[in-house]
């Protein structure tokens, strides 16, 4: 399968896999190419030489010949089920059984018709393996990138195209080269060449491997075109970059390697790219390991489906078809399962509506399904194709008229496109005759690259941001599309095409001149391929939806003033959530129904953008729990660990305020501060800690026992405590962690001390109550590494020990001088006082117990 973007030469690197010449004015492939090719070459050797080509009858019938022969020959004890019933040449009557057979097929003589063609070419066979491949030139359109997702099986070579002599970190622009060689340039999409070969691979492996190692899974190539234009450095440095996006990826495993290759040399014999030779040597190596001993029946199977020359046949045909040709009926939803992972036929048994039907040509189901996207110009100056090209909805009529000829009804092809999420049923007023349906297809609309904050002006109320996130960093290929229809389908949603915003009237005068036409419009599109607009409830609130390739943007907006409207809009944020936590999740069940397997889900999650000062830069409240949270709880910026209150706009996702704690229960919180934080932990973690414990309303305090720390080397000068702290940092990757305005005061080298209380301590905003003995045992032990204890120690080590005691009073200023906190600083040789009652009641200073210290 050929995937990529468009212009990167897909088409001219099938013409090179079959060694024909360049062709510089190759057309652009709409939706995809189906072939069925032999891939003659290295050990696949025939009479008629070592090229890849086209199928052809005659090597099916070959294939089927050589099947017969190896049977005859030699029983086959690798695959039990060979033949349901043992049968030759001579014995080929009895294939034929007429009793379960549909008779408008004519099973009797296709079948009867293909063994009397095989007869022929019996003895002629060579017993060599013939593989056949068929090849997915896709379209690499943005539009038709949406729809491939349907069709990826893990018996699948995926080659991801690239244009190498192009800037891939940006974005790319749509083409498409046409038949009288025009060049067509399209939209310039919102993403790098770089985003989108992440997004595949991160799909594929999500969608496609398989952890059972007796599972096949799929194998993926990085391919660069346009090798002509690079000199040999330059594809070295593009290979790095490629090799950059999925090294040490969860999908690492998936991509085989990263190939330069120059389309203009194909069939030029020697001179052709050495890289086209490695890539067939490749492609060989994967059949090799795909090769499966398929039992003759079952070819045969597959040879009658080709016979019918249809594009469609019921399930219970298929059965038929499979019984005529000894395979138990039982078994042969297995066989269409086989065929459809080898692309050969397309059978979907999960999926309602197609679990009673197999496509037997997939070339032709992609060409009906894409046949609406394109829309030749015929088509165009209708209102029915505008409608389509500038609001996604595609009217009964127009679809009628475009399948008509497509010899299956188009009520069943606009039925596997809801199936399959690309289109959702809806009621517009943008059609006149209610007669006739509507469907929803985002996918055929351009894409927006404007700003994702962008709403028209005059609302009342603006919930922050969510973020529907994944853990590949990308929103994968197709999931917007299906979710943007998943959510048009909710019957308490509509699409919002009001396009016209007048500015609100205020004053007579501003009425008259609207009365009057006077006023200018200002003309809003909100309907794109990335990003849709729904209404939601009555007076209806906006709900945006726009995919910013790392993620997906809800934004919820009120036009109306929340004394007006029945519903508060808190209860409305709340319940789009609910929502589109339930629609993310059908499109999941979905793509699992596409493949038949459990999908390796990327986890997805919901992130609260933070509205904090601190940066421009998009990031998120850190850790919320959306079930526990509530408008009184405070939250953590990811880039400041600071806590701080929700604001206004960000409280609207979340239940109404706690009511305030009883005192009682403030106690037992307090407590369980003062229990929890003594000893090493840092001061700035007792007063994050103590802040969750109250509601917003209360007064609140804590009390860091023993945590006073101060930075001074070893009584042999070594830096013990200097190294302890920036091992700490490093190990625990506390970078993010950190308070940011301390972050801001100590850089490079000297950020670690912003784990250190004495260099925190004024950046701590939470009053503070510091329980502290000046003589701290712990750190006269490990940091000061004094090996004693007063009264039984050296002159030389009392020496140190008062050095010490001085360098603490020295440090302790920020606590004395500060006017919001407290503290209690003894001399006793002790650590964590507060434990004990002793401690906390018994010693004083000044007068005072530290209890009593802390009550003042």
């Amino acid at each position: 399968m050929l995937l990529g973007s468009a212009g990167t030469g897909k088409t001219s690197l099938k013409r090179s896999l079959m060694e024909k010449p360049f062709n510089p004015h190759t057309t652009s492939t709409i939706v995809s190419d189906v072939s069925s090719v032999r891939p003659f070459g290295h050990k696949w050797q025939t009479r008629r030489g070592n090229k890849w080509r086209e199928a052809t009858e005659e090597d099916e019938l070959e294939e089927i010949a050589r099947l017969f022969e190896s049977f005859h020959f030699r029983s086959s004890s690798h695959h039990t089920s060979v033949l349901s019933a043992k049968y030759s040449h001579d014995e080929s009557n009895g294939l034929v059984s007429t009793g379960f057979i549909a008779s408008d097929l004519n099973l009797e003589s296709h079948i009867q018709s293909i063994l009397e063609r095989v007869h022929v070419t019996y003895w002629t066979t060579e017993s060599l393996v013939q593989p056949f491949l068929h090849i997915w030139d896709c379209g690499g359109q943005p539009v038709f990138l949406e729809i491939l997702l349907a069709f990826l099986t893990p018996r699948t070579m995926f080659l991801l195209l690239f244009d190498a002599s192009k800037d891939f970190m940006e974005r790319w622009q749509s083409r498409q080269n046409t038949p009288d060689g025009r060049v067509l340039f399209g939209e310039v999409v919102n993403e790098s060449t770089s985003d989108l070969m992440a997004k595949w691979m991160s799909t594929i492996h999500s969608h496609l491997i398989k952890h059972n190692k007796d599972d096949t899974s799929p194998s993926l190539y990085c391919i660069g075109t346009r090798g002509d234009k690079l000199r040999r450095k330059r594809k070295k440095e593009v290979k790095k970059q490629i090799q950059s996006l999925y090294e040490e990826k969860e999908f690492s495993d998936l991509i085989k390697d990263v190939l330069i290759i120059d389309n203009t040399t194909s069939g030029k014999g020697v001179k052709e790219d050495p890289s086209i030779t490695d890539l067939h040597g490749a492609i060989d190596s994967f059949i090799n390991k795909l090769a499966v001993k398929t039992p003759v029946n079952w070819v045969i199977f597959r040879k009658v489906l080709q016979e019918l020359k249809q594009n469609v046949i019921s399930v219970s045909d298929a059965i038929a078809i499979g019984v005529a040709c000894h395979i138990p009926a039982g078994d042969v939803p297995e066989v269409l399962k086989f065929y459809h992972e080898l692309g050969a036929v397309l059978y979907y048994p999960q999926i309602e509506g197609l679990n009673k039907k197999v496509i037997l040509s997939p070339k032709w189901f992609v060409d009906a399904i894409g046949k609406v996207f394109p829309l030749e110009k015929e088509w165009s100056g209708t209102n029915r194709w505008y409608l389509l090209r500038n609001n996604g909805i595609l009217i009964q009529p127009l679809y009628q008229e475009v399948w008509q000829s497509s010899g299956i009804d188009p009520e069943e092809i606009i039925e596997l496109l809801v199936h399959f999420r690309l289109a959702a049923q809806v009621q517009t007023e943008l059609y006149d005759d209610s007669r006739f349906k509507q469907y929803f297809l985002p996918a055929v609309l351009p894409g927006y690259t404007g700003d994702p904050n962008e709403a028209r002006p005059g609302y009342k109320l603006r919930a922050s941001p969510v973020h529907i996130t994944f853990s590949t960093g990308y929103v994968p290929p197709g999931f917007f599309t299906h979710l943007a229809t998943t959510v048009a389908a909710n019957p308490n949603v509509k699409l919002n095409f009001d396009n016209v915003y007048a500015a609100p009237t205020v004053g007579f005068f501003d009425r008259l001149t609207i009365a009057m036409k006077l006023r200018s419009k200002v003309e809003i599109k909100r309907i794109y391929r990335n990003r849709v607009c729904f209404s939601y409830g009555h007076p209806s609130d906006d709900l945006f939806l726009t995919d910013i390739n790392d993620a997906i943007q809800a934004d919820v907006l009120r036009y109306v003033p929340e004394i007006s409207h029945p519903v508060p809009f808190k209860t409305v944020c709340q319940q789009l959530l609910k929502l589109l936590d339930e629609c993310c999740q059908k499109v999941e069940d979905t793509l699992i129904l596409y493949h038949g397997h459990h999908v390796d889900r990327s986890s997805r999650s919901l992130q609260y953008v933070c509205q904090c000062s601190l940066s421009s830069d998009v990031h998120y409240i850190q850790d919320i729990d959306a079930k526990k949270q509530t408008n009184s709880d405070p939250v953590y910026c990811k880039m400041e660990r600071i806590p701080r209150s929700l604001t206004n706009n960000e409280s609207l996702w979340f239940n109404k305020k706690r009511e305030d704690l009883s005192k009682d229960k403030q106690i037992e919180c307090l407590q369980e501060c003062i229990n929890s934080k003594a000893t090493v932990a840092s001061p700035s973690t007792v007063g994050v800690s103590c802040w969750k414990c109250f509601a917003h309303s209360a007064k609140y305090r804590a009390i860091s026992d023993a945590g006073y720390f101060i930075e001074v080397p070893n009584v042999n000068g070594e830096p013990v405590a200097k190294e302890r702290g920036q091992k700490l940092y490093k190990m625990q990757n506390m970078s993010i962690g950190l308070t940011g305005s301390c972050a801001k005061v100590y850089t490079g080298n000297d950020t670690y001390k912003c784990l250190g209380p004495e260099y925190l301590y004024p950046f701590i905003k939470t009053p503070i109550f510091s329980f502290n003995s000046q003589y701290d045992t712990w750190q006269l032990k490990n940091n000061l590494q004094l090996d004693c204890n007063p009264p039984h120690c050296t002159p030389e080590q009392m020496e140190k020990l008062q050095e010490f005691f001085k360098e603490f009073q020295a440090t302790e200023t920020n606590i004395i001088n500060s006017t919001t906190n407290g503290a209690f600083l003894d001399s006793c040789f002790a650590h964590c006082q507060s434990l004990s009652s002793r401690g906390w009641n018994e010693v004083k200073v000044g007068g005072q117990s530290a209890a009593e210290t802390f009550a003042n």
